[in-house]
């Protein structure tokens, strides 16, 4: 009975919601008002498409988002995004095959600058991010 319940519980870490994440690291949720800010701070947006029950997804959060380097890199230079695919106010134009996903948006006529799939460790995201921001 100790192991199942344990089991629950380590789980149900792995798919808690982002909803803790978005908000500690100021993350807009609505891709309108994402793409509203990012033209008046003349700024790209950074769009992370993932899903609730996404282990990988929150992977990416925990270890890779949430490092103050690369924080300060996305709050410095990109409106950050984070929406849920499995939701119907989703941006349809951006299709997502695997999650965790990140897009680099240009907002001005929203194309992709750059489009990541899966997850990626800090050092990996780092370099992601120079070579976004060097653009």
């Amino acid at each position: 009975m100790k192991y199942i319940l344990l089991l629950i519980l380590l789980l149900n870490g792995l798919f808690a919601s982002s909803s803790e994440f978005i908000e500690k690291m100021n993350y807009e949720i609505i891709y309108e008002k994402a793409l509203e800010r990012a033209i008046k701070e003349n700024k790209s947006i950074m769009m992370i498409a993932s899903t609730k029950s996404c282990p990988w997804c929150r992977k990416l959060e925990r270890q890779t988002l949430t490092r103050d380097n690369i924080n300060n890199i996305i709050q410095k230079n990109f409106v950050p995004l984070a929406v849920d695919q499995d939701l119907k106010n989703y941006p349809k134009k951006y299709e997502v095959k695997v999650v965790p996903t990140v897009y680099f948006i240009y907002p001005k006529d929203e194309s992709v600058i750059k489009k990541v799939l899966g997850y990626k460790n800090k050092k990996e995201f780092s370099k992601i991010l120079d070579e976004v921001v060097s653009k």
